[in-house]
């Protein structure tokens, strides 16, 4: 590739991280987020707390949505929609059914309708401009064809279904055992207690708040819907579609570095190492299991 081609994707990927900041931004102002936030009684953050925070996050999406989007044997409309529903899928709906029940007497009133909002309004801008500005809302005239892909059996679409279901719910559980509890302010925070293993914060768990594994069953089924079709989309190799599901998941845990006027840095802090281990671990797990190409594949998407 050209040293001009080069400058010239950049350029292009730097807009896209920019849109995403604007987009974000118009987001919110028009779903009155920011407003309600403002409401929140510990909210008393300054725009230097939140600047630099909010680039980290403009510039991570940014960069991994724009790897998606060129990576792509798709174009248009249908590029389009499978960002808009990976996006909202995983960092509004999949986030806030959490926020709903773990957060529900600590959130103003009207917040949870607003961030449904602003993450609809916010993506439903960013993903056909991020397509747009990257040149892929039309397939290119010298584009080849995109690998063939083996079509899994029933069998096996189902055994990597209910394993993805139970390591989804298994490292949740781990990495919020292992990193966020171990907080004594997160603990306070949720009204919790130490516990002396993992296994008993399992069964804990299960007597006292066994709705938290049918809900965590649904956002598993939630992940694996939305990004499957950014799986099928990618012409690349299995290891690289892995790399590109992990980082795409684990990009959107850059918000809890932003000030958050329902919880301590504490905690927020504490909820951002959690969610970025599981996040890479499962998001890197789900790429392997539902990508399949053949041989053949591979190999053109190696010399891509």
């Amino acid at each position: 590739m050209s040293t001009k081609k080069v400058i010239a994707i950049s350029l292009r990927i730097l807009v896209v991280c920019l849109l995403f900041a604007v987009c974000f931004t118009i987001g919110g102002a028009l779903s009155g987020l920011s407003r309600v936030a403002q409401q929140a009684p510990s909210s008393q953050s300054t725009q230097a707390d939140f600047l630099l925070p909010f680039l980290i996050l403009s510039f991570s999406v940014g960069i991994v949505v724009s790897y998606l989007v060129l990576r792509s044997s798709w174009h248009g409309w249908k590029l389009a929609c499978a960002i808009f529903v990976a996006m909202y899928g995983i960092s509004t709906i999949a986030s806030q059914t959490d926020s709903i029940f773990f957060l529900s007497t600590k959130l103003p009133q009207g917040m949870i309708p607003a961030l449904f909002l602003q993450g609809a309004i916010a993506t439903v801008m960013f993903a056909p401009l991020a397509v747009v500005v990257l040149g892929k809302w039309q397939a290119a005239s010298t584009a080849h064809a995109s690998p063939e892909q083996t079509r899994m059996r029933a069998s096996s679409i189902a055994w990597r279904i209910v394993l993805l279901v139970v390591a989804f719910v298994f490292l949740y559980m781990f990495f919020g055992y292992y990193v966020a509890w171990q907080n004594p302010v997160l603990r306070q925070y949720y009204g919790g207690s130490a516990y002396s293993s993992f296994f008993e914060g399992l069964q804990l768990n299960l007597a006292n708040n066994r709705w938290i594994y049918p809900l965590q069953v649904f956002r598993a089924l939630l992940y694996l819907t939305c990004a499957f079709p950014l799986i099928r989309m990618l012409r690349a190799t299995r290891w690289e579609k892995a790399a590109a599901i992990a980082l795409f998941l684990a990009a959107w845990t850059t918000a809890l570095l932003m000030p958050n006027p329902l919880m301590p840095m504490s905690v927020a802090r504490s909820h951002f190492w959690e969610t970025m281990g599981f996040s890479l671990t499962f998001g890197a797990l789900l790429g392997w299991l539902l990508s399949q190409t053949t041989a053949s594949g591979d190999t053109k998407a190696r010399t891509m």
